[in-house]
């Protein structure tokens, strides 16, 4: 390893200094240390967004979980890891501390991170080019454009039509994303490693107003219909706009995310309960059967 990409959420005093500490801990390896645009840490080189990722080794994204999943966007055109230093609330894809990041970066110097890749998604329009592809680790939204009116959203699954929801939106959504939007959504929760894409409806003006579980493999496309255009939102990046008409592909991603590990980092169930604060003492169940 011997080009790093930092990645910084720029209005935390906190997160700024702990990258500036590492980037003094990678200098001291012999590593070249690089910063997307004008974020305010010491390292190296810097670079534009569109060619961030060119030539690294691996990208440390230091913040919450959407200053990783700016990270892992940049990050995933290129193949390239990235790993997340939590600072502020504990996240779903932030894992290790400020304080713990130098012993996983040792680890990744070693060639002896533990690399888990996780599914990602893409949207694309079809028969027009009103927006460029978009890529997603968590998710893609289609959503109202005026705040006091719904959207029609005509739903087709393997180019077979399903249902149109009469709603605030619909989302697409990895199961890293179970967590995320899809969550507030009434969508299920899924362990990460489950290969599937989830359908889930966001306050449907209509009977049925529950997730679709589909397979990885399998093709959404979602016609804005009706009088009201549509947004799409790409894991929360810049909407889109969706003109009355217009359709969108969303599909399992071609490249998907590289997430470097912590050793020992707690299962998925424990982290939900950690997260949620799930009721309960653990000291107080049986641990028989």
């Amino acid at each position: 390893m011997t080009r790093v990409g930092i990645v910084v959420h720029p209005a935390r005093p906190a997160a700024v200094d702990a990258a500036g500490r590492l980037i003094g801990w990678l200098r001291e390896h012999g590593v070249t240390t690089v910063r997307v645009g004008d974020e305010p840490v010491g390292s190296d080189e810097t670079a534009p967004p569109e060619r961030f990722a060119k030539g690294l080794d691996l990208v440390v994204s230091v913040g919450g979980d959407g200053t990783f999943l700016r990270a892992a966007h940049m990050a995933a055109a290129d193949g390239c890891p990235v790993l997340g230093v939590k600072v502020g609330r504990m996240g779903f894809l932030t894992e290790v501390d400020p304080e713990g990041a130098p012993a996983l970066l040792q680890r990744v110097l070693d060639g002896s991170a533990v690399i888990e890749e996780r599914l990602a998604v893409s949207a694309e329009p079809v028969g027009g080019d009103w927006f460029e592809p978009q890529w997603a680790l968590n998710e893609v939204m289609v959503e109202k454009h005026a705040r006091h009116r719904l959207v029609r959203l005509a739903v087709y699954v393997d180019g077979s039509y399903v249902t149109t929801f009469s709603a605030d939106g619909v989302i697409v959504a990895t199961p890293t994303g179970s967590t995320a939007y899809s969550f507030s959504a009434r969508g299920p929760i899924v362990t990460p490693s489950v290969p599937c894409l989830l359908l889930t409806p966001i306050a449907a003006h209509m009977v049925f107003d529950r997730s679709f579980v589909l397979a990885d493999d399998q093709d959404v496309l979602l016609e804005v219909q009706g009088e009201e255009a549509g947004l799409l939102t790409a894991d929360g990046r810049e909407s889109q706009e969706l003109p009355v008409g217009s359709k969108v592909r969303i599909r399992k991603a071609a490249n998907p995310a590289r997430l470097v590990r912590p050793e020992g980092a707690p299962e998925f169930p424990l982290l939900v309960r950690e997260k949620f604060d799930l009721p309960g003492d653990p000291g107080d169940v049986s641990t028989e059967g």
